[in-house]
């Protein structure tokens, strides 16, 4: 069981007289170790949106919409924090006014009382153990992995360079001591493959090996080293400085690093035990998940291997394997038409409900983490939509 949905409930932490009040930057280091902001969508917009980090925090608010009501709220019972699952500001604001875009009119007056605004969303969605683990928590999947992984990219590369055998440790040293071959804890860290190489100069070459304009077979290692970016130039610079080839051949490629070892990323996907039946599946899932206004697209009576929890709008191309039943919170008609045509049965949860669970975890993981901070969840946040009765 992750960090984040652990159920066990500790003992109350008592606020020595000694610890330092409060701050929002205490509030911001402890959401940032349950969620890493980095791991957001590049096209959120989280973090700390109003307000300082050096601000007090002694109460603090927490709901997945900043609406007109949950703004009220805040204001009437004074607190200084808000901590909330949707950016209340995610597009580009031109006025701070009671007209500015977003879900609620009162951002001003927020403002004015000082009171700072934290977001949450994407970085809390791709979290080991964050929203979409919470959802999967009451199936106890025996392995889970992230629907789609988080990459971090072009921050290494890797060199390859063909180097004459005799050649290989020398060279190696030299390209580590600019920077190459660190992984982790390690140095010096490379690959050699043996093969052979060709080349022909032309009439102004001066080859190291052979002679010019004569078609030459060569015994060459393959030569691979890891390369930060920001040690790129050196290692290249080094490469041409010690290599004895005239024109040494070498390639440099991006890499494409998986996040946490591929733990972390967005959508969450559970492997059951045994497969089970999905009716049975929503019925464990109705003692987390409010389902008053859930839809079906698809077929419960069968079994599934494995549940995906997606919660908010994730999309559905994601979404493509029969044999697991698909939690998230919201498509369109035309999506579910898509999803019928796949085969592919989703429990369209709504978008608020979906994501609902995991504000009982960020405040438990905020009463552990700031001493001192009295936490309460917004009781006027709720969903926009509710059943029809007539």
């Amino acid at each position: 069981m992750s960090k984040l949905s652990v159920k066990r409930k500790p003992p109350a932490k008592r606020r020595n007289s000694s610890d330092p009040p409060p701050t929002v930057a205490r509030v911001f280091a402890a959401l940032n170790e349950l969620a890493p902001f980095e791991h957001a969508a590049e096209w959120d917009n989280v973090g700390l949106l109003a307000g300082w980090m050096d601000a007090p925090a002694k109460k603090a608010l927490l709901a997945i919409d900043l609406t007109d009501a949950v703004a009220r709220e805040a204001l009437n019972k004074g607190v200084d924090t808000l901590v909330v699952y949707h950016p209340p500001i995610f597009k580009g604001i031109r006025a701070v006014t009671n007209q500015a875009d977003g879900p609620t009119n009162l951002l001003p007056d927020l403002l004015a009382a000082r009171i700072s605004i934290i977001a949450l969303h994407t970085a809390l969605d791709a979290a080991a153990g964050g929203t979409n683990d919470i959802l999967l928590d009451v199936f106890d999947p025996v392995q889970r992995y992230p629907l789609e992984p988080l990459l971090r990219e072009n921050r290494q590369y890797k060199l390859v360079v063909f180097v004459p055998p005799r050649e290989v440790d020398g060279l190696r040293r030299a390209l580590s001591a600019a920077g190459a071959g660190v992984i982790g804890h390690y140095a010096e860290c490379s690959y050699e493959l043996a093969g052979r190489g060709t080349f022909r100069g032309d009439e102004t070459s001066s080859p190291t090996i052979g002679r010019k304009q004569v078609l030459e077979h060569v015994e060459e290692t393959r030569l691979e080293m890891i390369v930060p970016r920001t040690r790129l130039g050196d290692v290249v610079r080094t490469l041409s400085a010690k290599h004895s080839y005239e024109e040494p051949a070498f390639d440099v490629y991006p890499l494409h690093e998986p996040v946490g070892r591929g733990e972390v990323g967005q959508g969450r996907v559970g492997l059951l035990k045994n497969s089970t039946r999905g009716v049975t599946l929503i019925k464990t899932l109705g003692e987390r998940v409010d389902l008053s206004c859930a839809l079906l697209v698809g077929n419960l009576k069968r079994r599934f291997r494995s549940v995906t929890a997606a919660a908010g709008a994730f999309g559905v191309r994601a979404f493509r394997d029969p044999d697991s039943l698909v939690l998230t919170g919201e498509f369109k008609h035309h999506n579910a038409l898509e999803l019928q045509r796949r085969g592919i049965t989703v429990v369209h949860l709504g978008h608020y409900a979906s994501e609902r669970p995991v504000l009982d975890v960020v405040r438990r993981h905020l009463k552990q983490s700031v001493r001192g901070l009295r936490l309460e969840i917004a009781r006027r946040d709720r969903a926009p939509f509710s059943p029809l009765r007539t």
